[in-house]
């Protein structure tokens, strides 16, 4: 349990962490999950993900479910689109300082592995007997 002295202490931090205070520090945090939108997945109703799904179940040689074909469209759709952003990246090489392109490569690591996994469940769906 926390004494007295540390909820004072607690209580003194949080009341100087209040966020940003100036128009241009707001307009900045504004953004901060608008960077280049690989956090969410592909739009249920996007067109390209309903021609992904349909090529998938017509090119397999077994029936599937929608649910699965669904899956499997929308690991590809992020895949896709984590690796898009990583091209666009890359051809900033020229323009930018290469330690700015080394951080930005490496924060999309952790959505090319989120995207990995989902492909990698789906497809494993696909193998089994029950998909």
């Amino acid at each position: 349990m926390a004494s007295k002295r540390q909820i004072e202490a607690n209580r003194a931090n949080a009341a100087r962490s209040t966020g940003p205070k100036t128009v241009r520090g707001k307009a900045n945090s504004s953004r901060n999950a608008l960077r280049h939108g690989l956090a969410k997945s592909c739009k249920r109703d996007d067109p390209e993900v309903a021609t992904l799904m349909v090529a998938i179940r017509a090119g397999l040689a077994r029936e599937i479910g929608p649910e699965l074909a669904a899956a499997v469209a929308y690991a590809k759709c992020d895949l896709w689109r984590v690796r898009l952003v990583r091209q666009t990246v890359l051809a900033d090489l020229w323009d930018c300082p290469i330690a700015d392109v080394v951080r930005r490569l490496g924060g999309l690591e952790r959505y090319e592995r989120r995207a990995l996994a989902a492909q990698k469940r789906a497809l494993r769906s696909l193998r089994s007997p029950r998909g």
